[in-house]
């Protein structure tokens, strides 16, 4: 993740959290598990709706197409980047609005999560995938 001063004060004012790094890599194992075609996920033969991040798509519209995928029977998402980095565990609607300040590499996933007593419990598979800023497809099932 982007470690600067806007995302720290991101964080703060979100209740936003930093994951542990094993979570980012347990949730990139998981992703290691499907099918791959060059940098991304290979959608093909997988149920999954895709959303085009033109110009004109707001925030607002991403969160609504995001409610219509699995990711949104979930209070939180994980954010990742990288399984090397710790990733940001922040609210749903927070996730989808903002997860272009959290990093500026040209990919990144996100994952569904419940917090359970502070926990953190990830559902891997309930998952998005935004490739290379131009896209985001979320898996339908999982």
């Amino acid at each position: 993740m982007r470690s600067d001063g806007r995302v720290a004060a991101w964080i703060a004012e979100r209740g936003a959290s930093l994951s542990p790094v094993a979570l980012s890599a347990a949730f990139d194992a998981y992703l290691c598990t499907l099918p791959w075609a060059g940098a991304g996920i290979r959608w093909q033969g997988m149920p999954h709706r895709t959303l085009a991040l033109e110009d004109d798509v707001t925030d607002e519209a991403v969160v609504a197409w995001a409610r219509q995928t699995p990711v949104a029977a979930h209070s939180h998402v994980l954010v990742i980047d990288s399984a090397r980095e710790p990733g940001v565990i922040c609210r749903f609607e927070d996730g989808l609005r903002d997860f272009e300040l959290l990093t500026v590499r040209p990919d990144l996933f996100l994952c569904g999560v419940d917090l359970v007593n502070g926990t953190p419990r990830p559902a891997f598979g309930h998952f998005i995938e935004r490739r290379s800023f131009h896209t985001l497809t979320a898996r339908l099932s999982g």
